[in-house]
């Protein structure tokens, strides 16, 4: 071999191993992402006028990337107070693929839906966005926030797997050079 050969091979390896690396921290695992949806003023929920939003992961540091990262679960927090003009409310919460997800008879603050949809899931992992509604079955009250809870995990970029994939190119064509050798 060479001097040049031995000095290509040596580059080659080294990039081989730094790319080698790199792959395997893209693939960075179990991931959490969170969006608050603040309602300011408080929106009033009655029974001819229910809230719908929708709550956007995207966006922010570390964002669910729509198409590629994976969805496992979601939970949503409410925070729903009654405005005490009557003796009970109760709260409706639908999502996609449910129309009935929870509902709430005592509304003194936060209140918790754990339950989710594989409509919901499809909805998160194609758009990283969710739709959900709160509706009144009797009574009115107020919704103050809504947080969006969603775990996952985060699938390595492309260009990630193009990296990993010319370190082990590298690999190969140093084993080569060597067995040739």
């Amino acid at each position: 071999m060479t001097k040049l050969t031995k000095t290509s091979a040596k580059w080659i390896a080294s990039l081989a191993i730094l790319g080698g690396s790199m792959g395997g921290v893209a693939n960075a695992g179990p991931v959490t992402w969170t969006d608050f949806h603040d309602f300011t003023p408080d929106r009033l929920v009655t029974i001819f006028s229910p809230v719908v939003y929708t709550h956007d992961i995207t966006d922010g540091v570390g964002g669910f990337n729509a198409g590629s990262d994976q969805v496992d679960s979601y939970w949503l927090t409410f925070d729903l107070y009654d405005d005490r003009d009557q003796g009970q409310e109760i709260a409706l919460f639908s999502q996609p693929g449910d129309i009935f997800s929870g509902t709430f008879f005592s509304l003194t603050g936060t209140e918790s839906s754990s339950s989710w949809t594989m409509s919901g899931v499809w909805q998160l992992e194609e758009k990283g966005r969710l739709t959900v509604a709160i509706s009144s079955l009797l009574g009115d009250f107020y919704l103050g926030s809504s947080t969006l809870t969603v775990k996952g995990h985060s699938v390595p970029e492309p260009g990630t797997l193009a990296l990993f994939g010319a370190a082990l190119l590298g690999f190969g064509l140093i084993r080569r050079k060597r067995v040739s050798g």
